[in-house]
């Protein structure tokens, strides 16, 4: 009677420490990808704010000024180009009917625009038809 009993108090004694030991390899792997979890935390912070800094530096207004005028030309703003927007001539209204013809409607007494073309209709396809 004292065999039967033996073994089964053997048999739980490896099953509980076989358990033990792959809980133990298991909490391992965890703390290790929490280590490097961190790692990688810490180090973004770190990158973060030296790219923070870079941003502060690269967007300086003097800075930016400097760049425009090496590489951009640009020339000062005259009086003259300053204007209203109600002297400005008014845009084109273009109409489309059903039948996707095109007809121009202008303000009474004003011309179109210099170099003014009609624009392409432009259609988007929906299933071969037109998209509405």
């Amino acid at each position: 009677m004292r065999w039967p009993l033996t073994i089964v108090v053997m048999s739980l004694v490896l099953a509980v420490s076989l358990g033990l030991y792959r809980l133990e390899s298991e909490v391992q792997i965890l703390e290790r990808r929490l280590t490097k979890a961190t790692t990688q935390l810490e180090d973004n912070r770190h990158n973060s704010s030296i790219l923070a800094a870079e941003w502060s530096f690269l967007s300086q207004p003097s800075r930016i000024q400097a760049l425009a005028r090496r590489h951009l030309k640009l020339q000062d703003l005259t009086p003259g180009q300053i204007s209203q927007l109600a002297t400005l001539p008014s845009k084109a209204l273009e109409e489309v009917d059903g039948a996707g013809n095109t007809s121009v409607e202008r303000q009474e007494g004003q011309p179109p625009l210099p170099g003014w073309k009609r624009a392409k209709r432009i259609v988007l396809a929906e299933h071969g038809r037109a998209a509405r």
